[in-house]
């Protein structure tokens, strides 16, 4: 706000004069202190607040603000495939594995896909479609090397689902990520 050229309003000292609820204010202060605040402590203010930053200019501390895109809320469901595309940039981890369920041997994968989750959900975003193909197809993006496995497993590519290291298979070194 004080870098720009919007005319800010002065009292007859030349002090700015800024008619707003106090409420928030701390919270506006400490972000232009650090560069950060924690707005997990006013999770019930975030839209007030945001309401302020955004009189302020103070574009990062509206970007806090937004909420969280779904790609970080995983395991995510898709209804679309315009859904499942829009999870890779939008996913914070290093590598994203996109799942269409097919309808052929659906419940033997589902299985195994809920095991690799519980396995591999803190390294890798899961994100699932399902019933959009006959057939299951696996396409894992690692995002650290900018390499992309699409894979239609046949039955030999279902033992590896079974035994949980699919995802190893193709991201050898996925334990140090």
């Amino acid at each position: 706000m004080l870098r720009t050229e919007i005319p800010v309003a002065k009292d007859e000292s030349g002090a700015i004069f800024i008619d707003r609820d106090p409420k928030h204010f701390r919270v506006i202060l400490n972000f232009m202190r650090d560069g950060d605040v924690d707005l997990q402590k006013y999770s019930e203010d975030v839209t007030e607040i945001q309401k302020e930053v955004e009189y302020y200019l103070l574009v990062g501390l509206v970007e806090l603000c937004n909420p969280k895109p779904e790609a970080e809320k995983m395991p995510y469901f898709a209804e679309t495939d315009e859904d499942m595309a829009r999870i890779v940039p939008s996913s914070t981890k290093k590598v994203v594995c996109a799942v269409f369920v097919g309808t052929h041997r659906r419940n033997y994968f589902l299985e195994c896909f809920i095991k690799t989750v519980m396995l591999y959900g803190d390294k890798v975003d899961f994100c699932f479609r399902e019933g959009a193909v006959e057939r299951t197809r696996i396409i894992i993006h690692n995002k650290m090397t900018n390499r992309v496995f699409d894979e239609h497993p046949g039955f030999a590519a279902l033992i590896n689902i079974i035994k949980n290291d699919f995802i190893k298979k193709h991201i050898p070194d996925i334990d140090d990520y």
